[in-house]
């Protein structure tokens, strides 16, 4: 089970990254890219919900959760200038713990 839910969300990861090379060959309508981008930072939200569970010490992962719920919150906020940087650090937040931290072996 825990591999078919895998290859479901790659299958999704997929299909958004593709989705995202096809906007700059065709340029899609914006309401369209908003579906695509909504749809790309719930799937990194998802992967960082996920990805946090994982962590042995408390503070990394109660980050790394929070980082993952606020970039599937802020997909159904209003984008301004506040959310995007919101946006961006979670982003990146989980990123650099993972890569300065001793990250737990993969299951």
């Amino acid at each position: 089970m825990k591999r078919m839910m895998f290859a479901f969300f790659y299958i999704l990861l997929g299909l958004t990254l593709a989705g995202k090379v096809l906007n700059w060959i065709f340029s899609f309508d914006a309401q369209t890219n908003q579906i695509i981008n909504t749809a790309m930072f719930t799937l990194v939200g998802i992967a960082y919900l996920v990805m946090g569970r994982g962590w042995d010490k408390k503070a990394e992962k109660a980050v790394i959760l929070i980082c993952g719920g606020l970039l599937i919150t802020t997909n159904f906020l209003d984008t301004g200038k506040t959310i995007t940087m919101v946006r961006i650090a979670c982003l990146l937040t989980p990123m650099l713990i993972a890569r300065f931290s001793k990250a737990p072996e993969a299951a």
